[in-house]
C-alpha cells in the first residue's frame, strides 16, 4: 500500500488508462491527468482511508486525479482543508 505522496503518485500513473484520460480531457480537465477510474480511485480511498497530510500533498501535485483522490481522503471537518474549497480555480 502506498504511504506518501510520490507512492500514490506512481500507483495512480499504473492505474491510469488513455481512455479515460482522454474522455477527461474532452469534458475539459486542462490539468496533467492520468486517466484513473473511480472505481480505482474508490480502492485507494479505502487502503488511504482519512489522511489530511497526505491529501494536502497530493493537492498540491496539480494532477488531477490525485486531486479527486485527495477531496476523497480529506477529513471535511480539518479547517486546514478548507483551502481545497477556496481555491480560485475550482469556481472558474
Amino acid at each position: 500500500m502506498p504511504n506518501t505522496a510520490r507512492e500514490v503518485l506512481t500507483e495512480l500513473q499504473k492505474l491510469g488508462k488513455e481512455s479515460f484520460r482522454k474522455t477527461y480531457q474532452r469534458h475539459g480537465v486542462t490539468d496533467e491527468v492520468y486517466g484513473v477510474s473511480t472505481a480505482d480511485l474508490k480502492t485507494l480511498q479505502k487502503k488511504l482511508k482519512k489522511n489530511n497530510a497526505l491529501a494536502n500533498e497530493l493537492w498540491a501535485s496539480g494532477v488531477y486525479d490525485a486531486r479527486i483522490l485527495a477531496t476523497m481522503i480529506a477529513d471535511p471537518a480539518n479547517a486546514e482543508l478548507n483551502q481545497l474549497h477556496h481555491n480560485p480555480r475550482l469556481h472558474r
